[in-house]
């Protein structure tokens, strides 16, 4: 899967549209890592998935209706107290990074309106959810870190939201073809997906093999006496269509069952699909998935007790044998 900054950044676009000036009717934490925003907007409802989980970090529309807790959890009684009934005002992103700022107007305990922010912050291990004052500071987050943990970017109530180091890499959004060839006659890493991935900054290794394949004609293309300009020509022309266009694609198995995700064509499998949307393309994905990993744990429980039945069996019928024998 690719859900990299670029694909974050269409699932944003995909948002804005749908969910313009949307109201927050209703607030539901279904597990510790998830987070549901019930939004009244001008053409219907919507739902908004915040999943804050270091193995599958997401946010997008969502059609999903999980199992609510019979008691909702300290932060999501929080969310509830700061943004019910509060209004969208702006969705923003931090260049090049997994990390996505949602603006809302609220009413506070005076009756005046205020801004408070809700930021969620995807980038594997540090995965978290923050809600900030208008101040900047943070009123409380899903996932407390504290300042023993980690010095740099402590996450407690009370303290200043600090946002996450800047990317120093370059932005794919403002290169041109001669930035393309700069890159290609430059030093580097000599596979040409791996050269891509170390310069353009919001970028999966996914997309990176995709853009070597479409350029040069393998995923595996080494920059060492290829065409520069030939190449350049096509590494501009792929990411100046699918940067400005992303669109839901995916590779799905035999069975149907979808196994990678990009904002551009996924070709080094075979052929992909389109979804719908990207609300939708996620939903598939991650509906599946989830569902094959609560199969598998269930099948566990029950695959141990065969086991220990079939081993008792056998030396029981053991025993019988040697009894039979004598």
């Amino acid at each position: 899967m690719a859900f990299d900054a670029t694909f974050l950044s269409a699932v944003l676009d995909e948002i804005r549209t749908k969910a313009a000036a949307a109201r927050i009717d209703k607030i539901h934490q279904p597990s510790r890592d998830t987070l549901i925003l019930h939004l009244k907007c001008q053409e219907g409802r919507q739902k908004l998935i915040f999943v804050a989980n270091p193995t599958a970090p997401r946010l997008h529309l969502t059609s999903a209706t999980p199992e609510n807790p019979a008691e909702p959890p300290m932060f999501c009684m929080l969310l509830r107290k700061h943004l019910s009934g509060a209004r969208l005002t702006n969705i923003s992103q931090i260049p090049m990074e997994r990390c996505a700022e949602f603006s809302f107007d609220c009413i506070d305990e005076m009756g005046d309106h205020v801004e408070k922010k809700l930021v969620c912050e995807l980038m594997g291990r540090t995965c978290n959810l923050y809600l900030l004052s208008p101040e900047g500071r943070i009123i409380d987050c899903l996932r407390r870190v504290g300042l023993d943990e980690s010095a740099k970017r402590a996450a407690l109530p009370g303290l200043n939201y600090q946002y996450p180091d800047a990317i120093t890499k370059e932005d794919p959004q403002r290169y041109e073809l001669q930035d393309y060839v700069n890159l290609l006659s430059g030093s580097g890493a000599d596979l040409l997906s791996d050269r891509l991935m170390d310069t353009l900054g919001g970028l999966s290794p996914l997309v990176c093999r995709e853009a070597a394949l479409f350029a040069a004609g393998s995923t595996d293309a080494r920059i060492d006496g290829m065409d520069v300009d030939a190449v350049a020509d096509k590494l501009h022309l792929f990411f100046t269509e699918h940067l400005n266009h992303p669109a839901p694609y995916y590779y799905a198995q035999l069975d149907g069952t979808p196994k990678q995700f990009a904002f551009c064509p996924i070709r080094q499998y075979g052929s992909c699909q389109t979804a719908e949307s990207f609300g939708a393309l996620l939903d598939m994905y991650y509906t599946v998935r989830d569902k094959k990993d609560a199969m598998r744990q269930k099948s566990q429980a029950v695959r141990k007790t065969v086991q220990n039945l079939c081993t008792r069996l056998t030396r029981k019928l053991a025993i019988q044998e040697k009894e039979l024998e004598a």
